[in-house]
């Protein structure tokens, strides 16, 4: 495992115990680095044990197979994700280990679990490695880990582990003076009880040769000179507004803040049991939704997103879900035929094409990424390929996040995996990905990266074109002319530079100066966070089950109390009421996960009897059924508000864990 020039000086201070953040662009092998130093480590302390963190599923897989493969040989390597099976045992794979490679929740989970097979603890390991460690902040599952460590260390605990950091880019924290900056380079600091930020200093030279910087440039369009399908869906929410009783909403249709706004009218709707205005709330953010598609990809994709809707939503039970279905139905011939006049077509997508066609010629090698802002523009992107015929040659695909949305399916650990592997190997040269590929990913060199119309920070623009690593590539930002998206990019590479001088005046601090500053911020940090779980703490005891009702969110039907919940694993919210089954219809077919689970598999499907609103599933936990309920599905009612929440861990009562030997015990007398 032999490292470059600019790779040993910064890995020189890990190598030495210290705790370190090793500070390297993107491209620059900052994981082969982590290796080398976890190599070093294993061979010169007898008992060593190496974590070595992530924030991303994939990324667990991929370390062990590429840069951990290697160690493999003489050290044992365990790779644990939420998708595999180990995590069930994980004190056992932990003990058996000299090298654990997992997601940062998993490792929270076992340092606050109470059953002896996945407990752990922090002084289990002798070496805590973090990638992509700018994420150790606020309220991040890294810093909840590291918070831990700092209790331990303020109490004068002295065998702690060190702990080495990795990133290309910590960020200015939403900064945009130097002070700032600096205030936000020494907390990240201060959370990773780092003694210094390790950088090519001496090499950078030879970095430089070894990671070039793509070219940039800004490709620009003009706005649509007029849109009719944008016009009719504004007329449309105009008249649903009104239906609503509420002309006086503000009209900035089609933005976020019109979304955000949406979004807690139909909370709001919902805890007051206005079905009508809940479902016109629905609606509209759905419209929205259509508005942001066609202002980023085609006309014809946010028809597409309409129409689903309104499939999904099946027959019109009440007055309000008929004239929501009659009002789209007047519309649709009209908008369908708009869809298909290309005089009214994106604007962005001609330079999209041109940009494609330019890079991927027929018979060349050429490789790249979309960068786009939702999973649903991503998957609208490849269709709008598919049927261009001037780009028939290009092998794409979509690759997302394994998280929930309420647009689009997620993608399974299997399929990114899937995805990646066909890129890497050739048979895709071309992706369209969400904020997924940004980070950490093991993707080949790319001659094209594209930011299609994105709005994000100066950390993801990095990322971002840290991707473009092929010789003579090229970093594109398509956006309209004028528009929010180009004064973005433009504040980003002003942060960036804004980034580099905060960390080299931190890298320059006398070093009394600087322990003294990261001790009183680490004091600070653990304080806040002693309070905010005595806040908690104290929150959860605020009502007796038994004065709680939960309603369904839909139709507003009583369901049950708060006494009837318990937590499965400490996870799962089930009710266990005996009559609770008549309440609810069960959809045919076991709902499936990749993965397999220990003491349960899933069932199917539960919904409202009385309005067809989902909310939940059932768990099979052994042999036993039972309801799980998803909480953003029902309102709450205590003595003191009416509420809707979307974690169980914010509700103001107790919540007991599922006995599973009393329930079967009065299950069973009950049914004599």
């Amino acid at each position: 495992m032999e490292l470059r020039g600019y790779q040993l000086e910064a890995a020189a201070p890990a190598l030495r115990g210290r705790n370190c953040i090793v500070w390297l662009p993107t491209g620059a092998g900052k994981t082969r680095v982590a290796a080398h130093v976890c190599r070093q480590h294993l061979q010169s302390r007898s008992g060593a044990k190496v974590a070595f963190l992530v924030n991303k599923v994939h990324l667990v897989d991929q370390h062990a197979q590429k840069e951990f493969h290697e160690l493999q040989k003489d050290f044992k390597v365990a790779a644990v994700s939420g998708e595999s099976s180990h995590k069930t045992f994980f004190a056992e794979v932990v003990r058996q280990s000299d090298v654990v490679i997992c997601t940062a929740q998993i490792l929270l989970n076992a340092l606050g679990s109470g059953q002896e097979d996945t407990h752990v603890e922090l002084l289990d390991f002798s070496l805590l490695v973090i990638d992509e460690c700018h994420h150790t902040h606020k309220d991040a599952v890294y810093n909840r880990i590291m918070l831990s460590y700092l209790q331990r260390k303020l109490g004068g605990q002295q065998d702690l582990p060190q702990v080495l950091g990795l990133t290309a880019s910590p960020g200015t924290g939403g900064a945009t003076t130097l002070k700032g900056a600096i205030e936000h380079i020494l907390q990240i600091c201060a959370n990773l009880d780092t003694e210094e930020i390790s950088s090519a200093q001496e090499e950078v030279q030879q970095l430089q040769s070894q990671v070039p910087q793509p070219r940039k440039q800004h490709d620009l369009c003009q706005e649509r000179v007029q849109d009719p399908f944008g016009e009719r869906l504004k007329k449309m929410m105009e008249q649903i507004q009104q239906y609503m009783e509420m002309p006086d909403l503000p009209q900035d249709f089609g933005t976020q803040m019109y979304e955000q706004r949406i979004v807690e009218l139909e909370k709001a709707a919902a805890e007051g049991f206005c079905r009508r205005r809940r479902l016109c709330a629905l609606t509209l953010r759905r419209y929205n939704d259509a508005l942001l598609v066609s202002d980023s990809v085609r006309m014809v994709d946010a028809f597409q997103c309409l129409q689903q809707f309104y499939a999904d939503h099946g027959d019109a039970r009440d007055p309000t879900e008929r004239f929501l279905s009659a009002m789209f139905e007047e519309n649709r011939r009209s908008l369908q035929a708009l869809t298909r006049d290309q005089r009214y077509e994106n604007p962005r997508l001609s330079k999209l094409e041109e940009i494609l066609r330019e890079h991927f010629q027929p018979l060349g090698t050429s490789r790249g990424i979309v960068f786009t802002k939702t999973r649903q523009s991503a998957h609208s992107l490849l269709s709008w390929l598919q049927d261009t015929a001037a780009l028939q040659h290009i092998r794409a695909a979509v690759l997302t996040g394994a998280g929930y949305s309420n647009q689009t399916k997620a993608m399974t650990q299997n399929e990114q995996q899937d995805i990646i592997k066909l890129f890497r190997a050739g048979a895709l040269n071309l992706l369209f990905s969400t904020s997924v590929a940004e980070e950490g990913l093991d993707i080949p060199e790319c001659n094209i990266v594209v930011r299609y119309g994105l709005m994000t920070n100066e950390i993801a623009m990095m990322q971002a074109r840290g991707r473009a690593r092929a010789k003579d590539s090229v970093y594109s930002v398509v956006a309209k002319t004028h528009s929010r998206e180009v004064s973005r990019e433009l504040l980003n590479e002003s942060l960036v530079e804004l980034m580099e001088r905060a960390i080299r005046v931190v890298q320059a601090m006398p070093k009394q100066e600087y322990y003294l500053k990261i001790r009183e911020l680490q004091q600070v940090a653990v304080a806040s966070w002693q309070l905010k779980e005595a806040r908690l703490s104290q929150r959860r005891q605020l009502h007796d089950p038994g004065t709680v009702r939960l309603y369904c969110v839909s139709c507003g039907v009583a369901v049950c109390q708060g006494s009837d919940i318990r937590t499965v694993e400490g996870t799962h919210h089930v009710n266990i009421h005996p009559s609770f089954g008549l309440c609810y219809r069960v959809s045919s077919g076991k709902m499936h996960f990749q993965r397999t689970f220990k003491d349960w598999e899933p069932g199917c499907r539960i919904a409202c009897s009385q309005c067809g609103q989902d909310w939940g599933m059932e768990m099979i936990y052994r042999q036993v059924k039972l309801p799980i309920l998803s909480i953003k599905n029902f309102v709450m009612e205590t003595p003191a508000e009416r509420k809707r929440y979307k974690k169980w861990s914010a509700v103001t009562f107790p919540i007991e864990e599922f006995d599973y030997t009393e329930y079967c015990c009065s299950t069973h007398s009950q049914s004599f």
